[in-house]
């Protein structure tokens, strides 16, 4: 099969109608046929996310009316979205996405079988409407006033995400992070942003191991140095 068919078979095999109306019935979302229907719904917000113009819910209604030559009110609209049960369709929805998409990223020559579990902690930062900045107050209030963080903990061993958090891009990260105890005969992977020697020294404690790039304020004591021959 040609690439282009390859990776088209495995986008619809997650956005497809009836796989997106199934998870919209079985979450509560779409008991009967309505205007606003799971799979018009999702599509049109994946396809308004992608333009940079969008700012408000009015935006998404747009999108939704243009795509699907439906005149449904804002109002109606908008309570399909606020329904908690929309919340619940898009998290199944994002689990069944990240499990079909997810990428092996260790091949089976790589040798890490001393280790449990290979643990990445990282988080990504994305500016959101100015008025959430109550809510999601953003870090560089100047450039962005809201703004959330997204966390996410990978298992790298098995090509799956542990956690998924979102929070306010001005709360600590460290606040996300997997608790030490946890990782006991696991390597903990981390970049500058989560270096925290307490933490650390935690991880050590209860048998772990970790790489972290260290902040250039750390000094550092070397006990040993290692010279590698290829």
């Amino acid at each position: 099969m040609p690439k282009n068919n390859t990776e088209l078979a495995t986008i619809t095999k997650v956005l497809n109608e009836f796989k997106i109306n199934d998870i919209g019935q079985s979450s509560g979302f779409c008991t009967r046929k309505r205007v606003v229907r799971p799979f018009e719904l999702v599509m049109s917000l994946v396809t308004a996310l992608g333009d940079k113009t969008v700012d408000s819910i009015s935006d998404l209604h747009r999108y939704f009316t243009s795509l699907t030559f439906c005149d449904v009110q804002y109002k109606p609209f908008h309570n399909q979205l606020s329904k908690p049960e929309f919340v619940v369709m898009m998290k199944r929805l994002v689990r069944m996405a990240m499990a079909n998409w997810q990428q092996q990223v260790l091949g089976t020559e790589v040798n890490l079988t001393q280790f449990e579990q290979i643990v990445v902690q990282d988080g990504s930062s994305f500016a959101v409407h100015n008025g959430l900045r109550d809510v999601f107050k953003g870090r560089f209030t100047t450039i962005s006033p809201a703004a959330i963080e997204v966390h996410v903990t990978w298992d790298m061993l098995r090509s799956q995400p542990g956690t998924v958090s979102v929070s306010a891009d001005s709360q600590a990260e460290y606040d996300y992070l997997p608790n030490a105890e946890t990782l006991k005969n696991q390597l903990f992977l981390a970049d500058r942003g989560y270096f925290k020697l307490s933490y650390l020294r935690e991880i050590g404690a209860a048998g772990g191991f970790y790489a972290v790039r260290a902040k250039t304020t750390s000094n550092p004591r070397v006990l040993n140095a290692f010279t590698i021959t290829c």
